[in-house]
C-alpha cells in the first residue's frame, strides 16, 4: 500500500483521543516528511507505523506548549536515519512499475535523492528543512537546537557537497 489515504484508515484504537487527533492531523506531513528524507516509497507505511509507535511510547514526553511537529520531524528524522543505515543504496532502486510521469523527471529526482542520501544527518535535516519545506534559518535552529550560524553553515556545506557530487558525476558521463 503506497497511499497515504489508503493507511490513514487503520488508526491506532486507543481510546486514546488526543493520539488519535494528533495522528488524522499529521499523518500526510510524516508520510511527506519520511518521503523526503529518503525513505522509499514502498516502505513509508511501515516508517509511518514505526513513527506513530513511538509517539505513543513517548506521548507523556510531548510537550503541550509547543507545536507537535518539530517533534514529530524528529522521530521520523531518526526513524529514516535508521532505515538509511540498513539499507544505505536504498535510493538507487527504479521507478515503481506501473509508474507514469515523465522519465527525465522521475530520472533527476532519484538522482536528487541519491545524492541527498549521501549527506550526513545533520545537513540533510538542515537542506530539507530549509529547502523543502521552506523554513526559516532560525525556526530550524530553534528546533534542531543549535546555533542559527552553525544552520547557516550547515545549509552551504550541504550545498557545497551537492554540487561537487553533480559536478563529479557530470565529468564521469
Amino acid at each position: 500500500m503506497t497511499d497515504p489515504e489508503a493507511c490513514r484508515q487503520y488508526t491506532c484504537v486507543t481510546g486514546f483521543e488526543e493520539f488519535d487527533a494528533v495522528y488524522h492531523e499529521h499523518f500526510g506531513y510524516v508520510w511527506k516528511t519520511l518521503g523526503r528524507l529518503g525513505v522509499t516509497r514502498g516502505d513509508i507505511p511501515d516508517a509511518v507505523h514505526d513513527v506513530f509507535v513511538v509517539v505513543y511510547q513517548r506521548w507523556a514526553d510531548l510537550d503541550r506548549g509547543r507545536p507537535v511537529r518539530p517533534w514529530l520531524f524528529g522521530i521520523a528524522r531518526r526513524i529514516a536515519s535508521g532505515r538509511r543505515r540498513r539499507q544505505r543504496d536504498v535510493l538507487g532502486v527504479a521507478p515503481e512499475a506501473g509508474s507514469t510521469g515523465d522519465r527525465d523527471r522521475i530520472a533527476r529526482r532519484d538522482l536528487l535523492w541519491r545524492l541527498l542520501a549521501e549527506l550526513p544527518d545533520d545537513r540533510l535535516e538542515v537542506v530539507i528543512l530549509h529547502d523543502l519545506e521552506g523554513r526559516t534559518a532560525a525556526d530550524i535552529a530553534q528546533q534542531v537546537g543549535i546555533p542559527v550560524n552553525t544552520v547557516h553553515s550547515r545549509l552551504r556545506l550541504a550545498r557545497a557537497s551537492l554540487a561537487a557530487s553533480l559536478q563529479r558525476l557530470e565529468a564521469s558521463r
